[in-house]
Parts: structure tokens; C-alpha cells; sequence
């Protein structure tokens, strides 16, 4: 970015002042994270305790709670949760003034960086969307409201604009599926347990993963194209993860997950590699995805090393990136005034931009007239 220097000289006071505060919320946040998971991991071992050694566990705490025993216990659960409950406040304080400092700096920022997009802070991709692209998982509720969302997309920042003749809005996600905790799973012994400590534990060793999304299901960026052609049905493109992990069997994994469709099998093996590809019509997901399409899809993959994330729909196509530090947002790991903070940022609003003009959706690479080829 070549003016990325004046755009830092003119905020250098703003970063000064929101490294502070990250520094803060960081510490802050990095104990709580330690006591809460303390607190699982306490919670998990006493009901595997009882679960598979109920006559052991009732004999220790006969032994652990006599009168002289039970007040030193007592005082130290008092001085954990008051230390929890004080290192919580300090938390969310100090990370929604990070957030507002935040903001105060993208909108000065994004004039620079990205003049021909909208910035709206208080804005966000609706639930409706992300429902509709099926690019992530759900599962049946215990106990179904229609009025209430089964996703829920917990951060605000859209950007819109056109990419050559394409509207696109893209905008930064955390989103919770509801749908999985409300769901029959939950009602499996020790399963709720596992999957909040699993939630918490998972980020410490995926780079792709932050602590600071506890419990979130996908945080990055998603967009919103509009697409120059109508579709009869619905062609979802996920990373192929299984494929890396089991190989042969992943086919038969695969053809299981009958929420998205059936599995449609590729013809170019290193597309197959990298993704798997789910639709309503056999025929329609093909005609889609052509030779040339797949192999910029893959290039792509392999030029920002993200997980990408796919769907064509009715008129439009979906887009997910996974970003561990969020889209639209300051890496809260690194120093402000030290790292290049624009331009990761450039680079990431620059990938959103890629994905249409590398799939050449601007040049409407499937001519509106057209008819999609259907079973």
C-alpha cells in the first residue's frame, strides 16, 4: 500500500493510545481464560469421577469434608469466584474500549485503504444469510422457535461495494450455531462438558482459532456476491479436511452429510484434495464448476492459506474465509504500534476482493441467458 506510512502517521496518536488498552484487556483476559479453564477442567474431572467411580468419589469427599476441612474450602471458593467475577468485568471492559477505539481507527483507515467500499460499523451480515448458504453445520433443536435465528453472527462491520459489474457485501463474522447447543446432542451424558472444554482448549493449538472466540463455530470474513445467473438448486464447496485425515474413507464420511446435499465427485484430483463438493443436482454443480473454475479456487487456496469456504444459491454466491483474529478488526495478539496493523488489514480486505475477480465473476464468466443444465 503505498501511502501506508501517511495513513499511520495520521492515526500514530489513536494506536498509541489503543495499544494501551489492548495491552490491558489481553492480561486481563488471559487470567480469566486460565480460571475458567480451571473451573472445567475441575467441573470434568469430578463428574468423570463420579460417572465411572461413584463409591471412590463419595469416600474422598467423606475424608476431604469434616468441619476443620470444610471452611478452608469454602474460603477458597469465595476468593475464586470473586477473582473470577473481577477479572471478567476487567475483561469486558477494557475489550469494548478496545472495540471502540478500534472502530475509531478503521473508519480513517478504510477511507484510505478501500475508498470505493462503504464502511458500516454498526452494520452486520444478517443471520438470514449465512443460514441460507449452508456453509456451516446445524443440527435439529431439542425444542424449535421459528422466531429465533438457529445461527447467530455476534460481531458488526460490512463493507459494500462492487467488484466490476458484481455488488458484494462482505463483512466481519463470529458465528454461534444455536442450533448445536440447543440440540438431542446435549442431552448425551458428559457431552456438554466435553464440547465447552473442547470449545475452550482447541484454540491454543489451531492457527486458525483464537481464544478470544470462545465457543464460535467460524470467525472471519463472509461475503455476499451477487451472481449474474439464477440457480435451480444449491452447490456448496467446504475445505476437505477428512479427505487429509482418512483418506479412502472419507468418500464414505462424506456421502453422509445429508443436510447439504448429495457428494458430487470431481474430476480434477488436486480440486478433490483441497475441498469436497455437496448439491441438489448433480448436473448443475458440474456445469458450475467447470475445469478452469476449479483450478482458480485451488490457486486461491493456495495463494492466502486460509480455509475458503463456497456456496452458489439462487442468484447469489457465498463466500467464507476463516480468520483467527477476525475481518474488519485489529489483531488483538500483536502490538499496534510495532507490527504492520494496515497491512494485514489491506491484504485481508484485498483476499475478500481476489476471491471475485480471481472466480471472474465480474466478467460474468456465465452469461445470464444461458440455462443451467438440471435433472
Amino acid at each position: 500500500m503505498e501511502n501506508n506510512q501517511k495513513l499511520l502517521d495520521k492515526v500514530a496518536p489513536l494506536l498509541q493510545k489503543a495499544e494501551i488498552v489492548r495491552k490491558k484487556y489481553r492480561f486481563y483476559q488471559a487470567v480469566y481464560n486460565k480460571l475458567i479453564l480451571m473451573f472445567l477442567l475441575g467441573m470434568l474431572s469430578l463428574v468423570l469421577m463420579v460417572f465411572f467411580n461413584n463409591i471412590g468419589f463419595s469416600r474422598w469427599m467423606a475424608r476431604v469434608m469434616p468441619a476443620q476441612n470444610f471452611g478452608v474450602i469454602q474460603f477458597a471458593m469465595i476468593a475464586y469466584w470473586l477473582l473470577f467475577f473481577v477479572l471478567m468485568i476487567a475483561s469486558y471492559r477494557f475489550k469494548n474500549k478496545f472495540k471502540q477505539a478500534e472502530r475509531e481507527i478503521l473508519k480513517i483507515a478504510l477511507d484510505d485503504i478501500a475508498p470505493e467500499f462503504k464502511f458500516e460499523s454498526h452494520q452486520q451480515i444478517p443471520p438470514q444469510h449465512i443460514a441460507e448458504s449452508k456453509l456451516l453445520p446445524g443440527f435439529p433443536p431439542a425444542k424449535r422457535n421459528k422466531k429465533l435465528p438457529s445461527l447467530h453472527n455476534l460481531n458488526f462491520g460490512v463493507l459494500r461495494g462492487k467488484v466490476g459489474n458484481s455488488s458484494i457485501l462482505m463483512g466481519d463474522v463470529n458465528i454461534i450455531n444455536q442450533g448445536t447447543y440447543n440440540s438431542y446432542l446435549m442431552f448425551i451424558p458428559l457431552l456438554p462438558h466435553l464440547l465447552v472444554t473442547y470449545n475452550l482448549v482447541r484454540p491454543l493449538f489451531s492457527k486458525h482459532r483464537s481464544t478470544d472466540y470462545f465457543g464460535s463455530h467460524f470467525v472471519g470474513m463472509f461475503a455476499v456476491v451477487d451472481f449474474p445467473k439464477k440457480f435451480k438448486g444449491h452447490t456448496v464447496i467446504l475445505p476437505d479436511t477428512l479427505e487429509k485425515r482418512v483418506g479412502y474413507v472419507a468418500h464414505t464420511l462424506q456421502s453422509l452429510n445429508l443436510t447439504r446435499g448429495q457428494l458430487v465427485k470431481m474430476e480434477d484430483p488436486e480440486f478433490e484434495k483441497h475441498f469436497v463438493v455437496y448439491g441438489t443436482d448433480q448436473i448443475e454443480a458440474r456445469y458450475l464448476l467447470s475445469p478452469s473454475l476449479m483450478q482458480r479456487i485451488t490457486q486461491l487456496y493456495q495463494k492466502i492459506n486460509k480455509p475458503i469456504l463456497l456456496s452458489f444459491h439462487k442468484n447469489k454466491l457465498y463466500m467464507g474465509v476463516r480468520h483467527a483474529h477476525g475481518f474488519l478488526s485489529l489483531d488483538k495478539k500483536k502490538n499496534l504500534t510495532e507490527t504492520d496493523v494496515f497491512g494485514i488489514l489491506y491484504e485481508d480486505i484485498t483476499t475478500a476482493v481476489g476471491i471475485v475477480e480471481d472466480l471472474n465473476l465480474n466478467r460474468n464468466i456465465w452469461n445470464a441467458d444461458t440455462p443451467v443444465a438440471s435433472n
